[in-house]
């Protein structure tokens, strides 16, 4: 008798792109599949739908099951409840094997693995996650780029550009910052920047990609640029370390997105103010992306997490990326 193989789907997906893995119920990742962003708060239920059902149809195999998949969604800051999931399904998943967690859920258990900890996003927006030892999720930031986010990309970046426009007007100086901003915006004269700005089509991660300039002459030592950057990371430091006074068990405190991926000080001026703050606390990067996040979910919910998986997961995902 010819028994079906069985597969589990695991998603990140964010606002502009989606990532899905399919894998094996040993953690054999074989396949990967990318998409649209299925933000349904941005696009509605029915384009996000039918976003998510075109990245993962190729993925499908022909000779299986699928046991379950797990969503890590933008649109979510916790688990989405029985009518949500019901909604977001439709007519193209089944929602009794479809399990949705908020995009830093799934990314926080790519460095927990389940355990409790924390998980800063420092993005082109920013957040923070905490998992206790109940299991109980807090989450704090996220405010979007009207509000404020302090450590994102895009505060970086507005942060810089009021030091520009101080300098341009004679209130303080910040030539580096000032000559960055005219280069980086294509500016031939300073006033241009108001046209740039408020492009009926320019959006808050076109500013934010200015955030990259600012970065390098922070590690280069230009004094604005680094204070800049200090500061963001010291107020996420204290965001932290008050949802840890509640917690203190969940002090493994995981660093995600762009700002700490690419940048060696920006983790550094973090983990120092928050160590600061709480002595015990320590920091790192996730060893596994989101998308194993989302299907380590699944072999925890389901009794099959265990060290060959982890292992499996990790090994043939890399040869899946290099292939």
């Amino acid at each position: 008798m010819h028994v079906k193989q069985a597969y589990f789907i695991g998603v990140d997906g964010g606002g502009t792109r989606t990532t899905c893995v399919l894998a094996q119920l040993d953690g054999t990742v074989i396949g990967r599949s990318t998409g649209l962003g299925i933000n349904y708060n941005n696009i509605g239920m029915e384009e996000a739908r039918k976003r998510l059902h075109d990245a993962v149809t190729p993925l499908l195999p022909g000779d299986g099951e699928i046991r379950g998949m797990c969503i890590g969604m933008s649109a979510l800051d916790y688990a989405a409840d029985a009518d949500t999931t019901r909604a977001f399904c439709g007519d193209l998943f089944d929602p009794a094997l479809t399990d949705m967690q908020s995009d830093a859920y799934t990314a926080l258990v790519g460095y927990t693995l389940g355990e409790c900890g924390m998980l800063i996003i420092c993005g082109t927006g920013s957040m923070i996650l905490m998992v206790d030892k109940c299991g109980w999720e807090t989450v704090t930031g996220g405010w979007g780029h009207i509000l404020g986010d302090p450590g994102s990309s895009h505060q970086i970046a507005m942060d810089a550009l009021r030091c520009a426009i101080n300098h341009w007007e004679g209130v303080a100086p910040s030539p580096a910052l000032a000559d960055a901003a005219m280069r980086h915006f294509a500016l031939a004269h300073p006033r241009q920047l108001i046209d740039r700005v408020f492009a009926p089509d320019y959006s808050p991660a076109a500013i934010a990609a200015f955030a990259k300039d600012v970065l390098i002459l922070a590690a280069q030592g230009d004094e604005n640029a680094y204070r800049i950057l200090k500061n963001n990371m010291e107020h996420c430091a204290r965001e932290c370390a008050a949802l840890l006074k509640n917690a203190p068990e969940a002090a493994n405190v995981g660093l995600h997105g762009g700002v700490f991926a690419h940048n060696p000080l920006a983790r550094e001026l973090f983990t120092n103010a928050l160590c600061a703050l709480v002595p015990n606390a320590r920091t790192g990067m996730a060893a596994y992306p989101p998308e194993l996040g989302a299907l380590i979910h699944l072999y925890k919910k389901q009794g099959l997490l265990s060290e060959q998986v982890l292992k499996n997961l990790q090994t043939s995902y890399k040869h899946i990326q290099n292939a």
